[in-house]
């Protein structure tokens, strides 16, 4: 995650660009400049259908419908402006060549003219929709307004009741097998009687029944080989349709096929000889032409084309899904070719074009951290994607990064009398993790191959991590995971980790940092040697794929949990009972014990062209019991930055009312990031489209982290004090921040720059905890603006 950069420049320095673009954006929002004389800007245009007696209540329906016919449509606007009109007119040029010449052609647009709609085009058009949809008795009227040089049209459609479907009949009467099976599809029909006349569901009538077909064998068969008649004259306003195949159909698509013999080309290149003669018979397949690449009984889980079968093409669907989910190939097509031994059979042929094996990267950057860290970095990444004969993917990575503190932690200025320690703060990460990821469930037990177009995996990762901050500590830190992942569905994610280790180990500190650990006991157990010995589930619903839906909906579960199986076991073996300063050890070192649940629910609406209004519930809380007190350092929650709150800067939020700016000790001011036991955030933005791939974004966002219990230091002092969490004051605690953002949104990449407004700061003292009055027009002190830049959006 690309977090926020630190900005030192102040809004004064730009205020001269943007109100140039304020004022190129003005000067051209009439669009008026460039229109001949003899003509008018088309700026607009309405569409109303009159229907007073239409039943069917799809008068706003149709209206959307038709509105959608209207050519060309006029220049894109926003807020009563159009930006990319005035580019155009403040870039023009007659040259076809340089800059002027690329800004207008490619970011500007030319006016729309009156001229150019025809009108009595487009109430035809208008005119055969309706019909489509049942009112055969209609007629569409236009007319055109021009006021100066601007100019609208009013679309105005008559209606009346449509005419509705009365039955639906099959008129077959051939004793031929496809006959019977197209029968036996009618009840599934999604032609209903009394429903208005459509002719787009008649269409779809005759995708539903080839689908239907395609999977009991009917291999040749097509939509188009079915024929309706509609009968409106049996009054009423009623129509009767009548389906029937066509006169001339090959007798190849009236007849199901199965499967013969199915061959594999397991390492096939375009331009590779056919030759079947080297071939190893495996399991009834034909596997060509060895298992020196993928072996076969790897390769076969992904394979549904069964000998002597009929031929299915949601079986072939499922085949072509699941081999092309494996890395080792690039490419994956499937043929068929009738039996030249046996009537209707048909023989089928996989050709799987191998991938590149073995890739080498590195990737150079430089980071900006969420803990204002800052500096250059390296990734070595190698890959192999056939690595055991399996297609496993072997990923390795070697990471190093040097960082130096370059900025404040955006809570506030130093403790009166206190130096400002950011300065001079710098580390560095050393690290190599390993994975394995193998496309099937490798488990003890035996488990069915799933009929699922997603490919489940197995996860095997192991890694190590140094960290020298050099002024405080060196850590080590091993990890290790064994998992699995599966989808059911498409909107179903389940992902299962029943071991998961990781092992962290302070190996060096310094002497200032260990005085800090004596002092503060929640950073000292933060800090601690342990083990992480657990599992996690994780479970996804997400409907975001099907992208025409108005309302899309993810959900993200995870419950984690530490220590409880070796702290059941040892307390069934006699172990002593676990004291605070005494925790239970696991090969000589205390493990944690926790029980972690986070949800993250997200709601889209989706509205206009390319508009959205994105939602994000977030609530996650950690308990640490039994042989711990505090959570690992590792699993506390944190609030706060690009992807959160984004007038704040990352974790820089509570927990609760907490000031750490008045924390007593310099080092906890300047360095450690403020975390807590419990989080909950809101957030809801609008998004829009200006211009091309430029995007825009209004944003508010609220929330906060809080402590389950208090900590209480060795002398007596509340560690962290206002943290705890009360359910009685806790909707005044929730730090409220809002924006705007622009985005380069190119499909594949998207590029955030958003700037926070801080609205609610919960460490101010009561009465002064609204702080939009006191708005600082700058990136730089108190309530000044956060600008955040990233990749991607945040939810």
């Amino acid at each position: 995650m690309l977090a926020a950069l630190p900005v030192t420049f102040t809004f004064r320095k730009y205020s001269k660009v943007l109100a140039a673009i304020v004022l190129l954006i003005v000067s051209g929002c009439a669009g008026t400049k460039r229109i001949p004389a003899d003509d008018a800007l088309f700026t607009g245009f309405n569409v109303q259908v009159e229907g007073k007696n239409d039943s069917s209540n799809r008068q706003k329906q149709m209206e959307t419908e038709l509105a959608g016919t209207v050519r060309p449509k006029p220049n894109f606007s926003i807020l009563g402006m159009r930006p990319k009109l005035a580019i155009y007119n403040t870039f023009y040029t007659e040259k076809e060549k340089g800059l002027k010449h690329w800004i207008q052609t490619k970011l500007g647009e030319p006016p729309v003219l009156i001229s150019a709609v025809d009108t009595g085009t487009v109430s035809e058009i208008m005119s055969s929709r309706l019909h489509n949809r049942g009112y055969f008795n209609n007629a569409v009227l236009s007319k055109t307004n021009i006021k100066g040089k601007k100019a609208t049209i009013d679309w105005t459609a008559y209606v009346s009741e449509p005419y509705r479907f009365r039955k639906l009949e099959y008129t077959l009467t051939d004793s031929l097998p496809v006959h019977q099976d197209i029968q036996q599809t009618k009840a599934e029909s999604i032609i209903v009687p009394g429903e208005p006349y459509d002719l787009e569901k008649m269409t779809g009538e005759r995708v539903r029944i080839d689908a239907n077909l395609k999977n009991k064998g009917y291999y040749y068969f097509s939509p188009d080989m079915l024929i309706f008649s509609v009968d409106t004259t049996v009054g009423n306003r009623q129509a009767d349709v009548l389906m029937r195949l066509k006169r001339e159909v090959p007798s190849a698509s009236l007849r199901p096929y199965k499967i013969d013999d199915v061959y594999i080309f397991a390492n096939y290149n375009l331009g590779d000889s056919l030759s079947v003669s080297d071939t190893i018979d495996y399991k009834g397949y034909f596997y060509i032409p060895n298992e020196n690449y993928v072996r076969a009984r790897h390769l076969l889980r992904g394979v549904f084309l069964e000998q002597d079968s009929l031929y299915s093409r949601q079986d072939h669907l499922l085949t072509m899904n699941r081999l092309s989910a494996l890395p080792a190939y690039k490419f994956v097509n499937i043929d068929y070719k009738p039996d030249t031994t046996q009537q209707n059979k048909l023989d089928s042929f996989i050709y799987l074009t191998p991938a590149f094996k073995k890739t080498l990267r590195i990737e150079g950057r430089y980071v900006s951290k969420s803990n204002n860290f800052a500096g250059p970095g390296i990734t070595i990444s190698f890959r192999n994607r056939n690595a055991l004969k399996g297609s496993e993917l072997l990923t390795v990575e070697f990471t190093g990064n040097f960082e130096s503190q370059v900025g404040g932690r955006g809570s506030g200025t130093p403790p009166e009398g206190q130096e400002d320690t950011n300065t001079n703060l710098s580390s560095y990460e050393l690290g190599v993790q390993t994975s394995l990821t193998i496309p099937r469930i490798v488990s003890p037990f035996e488990l069915r191959n799933l009929r699922t177009e997603f490919l489940p995996k197995t996860r095997i990762g192991l890694g190590f991590n140094f960290l020298n901050r050099v002024q405080y500590f060196q850590m080590n830190s091993f990890n290790a995971a064994y998992a699995y992942n599966w989808r059911p569905k498409k909107e179903f994610t389940h992902d299962v980790t029943p071991i998961n280790l990781q092992y962290v180990q302070l190996v060096k500190i310094t002497e200032t940092f260990q005085e800090l650990l004596d002092r503060n006991q929640f950073l000292r157990r933060s800090f601690e040697d342990q083990f992480i010995i657990g599992s996690m589930y994780q479970f996804t619903f997400t409907n975001q794929l099907e992208t025409n839906r108005t309302h899309q909906f993810f959900d993200n579960f995870i419950l984690d949990g530490s220590g409880n199986l070796i702290n059941g076991l040892q307390s069934l073996t006699g172990a002593a009972e676990p004291e605070d300063d005494k925790p239970r050890t696991l090969f000589g070192k205390p493990y944690s014990q926790y029980v972690l649940a986070q949800n993250d629910f997200r709601y889209y609406f989706n509205f206009g062209t390319e508009s959205q209004i994105a939602t994000r519930l977030l609530a996650g809380i950690g308990y640490a019991h039994g042989n711990s007190t505090v959570l690992p350092y590792v699993k506390q929650f944190s609030i706060g930055g690009p992807n959160s709150i984004r007038a704040f800067r990352a974790r820089s939020i509570g927990p609760g009312t907490y000031d750490v700016s008045q924390d007593a000790d310099s080092l906890v001011f300047s360095y450690f990031d403020q975390t807590g036991e419990m989080k909950l955030e809101a957030n809801v933005e609008y998004r829009f489209p200006l211009a091309g791939f430029f995007k825009g974004a209004l944003f508010l966002d609220a929330g906060n982290i809080w402590l389950l219990r208090d900590e209480v230091n060795p002398d007596g002092s509340i560690d962290r004090e206002g943290g705890k969490f009360e359910s009685s004051q806790f909707l005044s605690e929730l730090a409220v921040g809002t924006g705007f953002g622009l985005r380069i949104d190119v499909e594949f990449f998207v590029m955030r720059f958003d700037v926070g407004i801080p609205v609610r700061v919960p460490s101010m003292p009561d009465g002064e905890k609204n702080v939009l009055s006191d708005l600082k027009f700058g990136f730089k002190g108190d309530n000044s603006l956060t600008l955040n830049i990233a990749i991607g959006y945040p939810f």
